[in-house]
């Protein structure tokens, strides 16, 4: 099965794309990896062990008698609103950089270079798309599940009266949702955005695109969906050793300069040992997400090389997979020049205009849009395909 047999594929292609080590390559990849990976730390959720039995004893809350301050009903609901925005905001910012990373990601896949800031404007009408689905995606579940369970609890006047069994009907038809919505999310991720990319397409086209591709081949993407499920089981571990490690070699010098600084220091220790410690933050996070990279970029690549295994029109990456079936050792995959994917210097912008020659010439770019290799960039337009169809 292709499912299978891409395996080994997915590894060479992989190792082609990352070696030989680029450190300025590799920090840009970490960047966008951050947001798209979460950094390994968003695996299958743990259940608890041991003796969970709880006692049906009243709480004598005379312990934390005047260690709270007193707080009107107003200002707990002011403050409650403010945690609701912050993590709201938080959230939308995260989702929407994430969508436009994406296709950062795939651009880099296919071309070997990696443009942060024009591969993000090329693709962010795909990105809008794509955000937006996961979006929706996510309010439906709300509005199936949270919305009603919010009901229940809230139209109980006292905490015995809350229709317990109801709650758990609720749980598990919102497991039942979070299953569905996970490899609706997978699916679209791996295989309908490479599609968008390719053929320019809004995020419903391109999965009317990919749906007969998807039911012909079947068995090959049960197989895939459940290989991936294993092997991110078995590298999650391994990531987490290393976020160990990483903790331990990062963590340690760390708190030793941060309590020096606030013992010895004054206030303006204090104010120091408060940016070490966040210093210490981005190099752990920083390390972690280049651990990732790897990981994520062979995952990638197995989607990809599937993906145009079960339907040739749909292959994002032509050339590294001829490179790698044709056992070719020149090393690597030069810049992609395949005109009918549109693959060249001609465009570059948002999409729907042409950039000036100015904006195009490597001298002008910054350090997140430029990559000393000199490869073609690929310059996608939103164009007038660029919708729900």
């Amino acid at each position: 099965m292709y499912a299978i047999d891409d395996l080994g594929d997915a590894i060479d292609v992989t190792r082609d794309f990352l070696t030989p080590v680029k450190p300025r390559m590799w920090l840009k990849l970490a960047f966008v990896v951050f947001f798209i990976s979460a950094l390994g730390f968003s695996g299958p959720p743990t259940t608890p062990t041991g003796d969970t039995t709880v006692e049906d004893e009243p709480f004598a809350g005379t312990e934390l008698e005047g260690t709270l301050p007193d707080l009107t009903g107003e200002e707990l609901l002011t403050i409650v609103l403010a945690v609701v925005a912050l993590a709201l905001a938080l959230w939308l910012f995260f989702a929407i950089v994430g969508a436009i990373m994406e296709f950062v990601f795939l651009e880099s896949l296919r071309s070997h270079a990696v443009h942060v800031r024009r591969y993000g404007m090329a693709n962010f009408g795909r990105a809008g798309h794509l955000f937006l689905f996961r979006g929706l995606l996510g309010l439906l579940g709300f509005a199936l599940v949270g919305i009603p369970a919010l009901s229940i609890v809230t139209s109980a006047s006292t905490v015995d009266e809350i229709a317990v069994g109801s709650l758990v009907l609720l749980a598990f038809a919102g497991f039942g949702y979070f299953l569905l919505y996970a490899l609706v999310m997978q699916l679209t991720t791996e295989f309908v955005a490479p599609i968008m990319l390719l053929e320019e397409r809004g995020i419903l086209s391109a999965w009317k695109r990919f749906w007969p591709t998807l039911t012909g081949s079947w068995k090959e993407y049960l197989v895939y969906v459940v290989v991936v499920a294993i092997a991110q089981i078995v590298l999650g571990i391994a990531v987490g050793f290393l976020a160990v490690v990483a903790a331990l070699v990062v963590g340690i010098p760390t708190a030793i300069v941060a309590i020096a600084l606030a013992v010895f220091g004054g206030t303006i220790g204090l104010y120091l040992a408060v940016g070490v410690g966040f210093l210490g933050l981005a190099v752990f996070v920083l390390v972690l997400a280049l651990v990732q990279v790897p990981v994520v970029s062979y995952f990638r690549y197995y989607a990809l090389l599937l993906l145009g295994d079960t339907n040739a029109e749909l292959d994002l990456i032509p050339e590294q997979r001829s490179v790698v079936r044709s056992g070719d050792e020149s090393g690597g995959v030069g810049p992609a020049t395949d005109t009918r994917n549109g693959w060249n210097d001609s465009d570059a912008g948002w999409g729907n205009s042409r950039g000036s020659e100015s904006e195009r010439e490597p001298d002008h770019e910054s350090d997140w849009d430029s990559d000393s290799d000199g490869r073609n960039d690929h310059n996608e337009g939103d164009g007038n395909r660029d919708d729900w169809r």
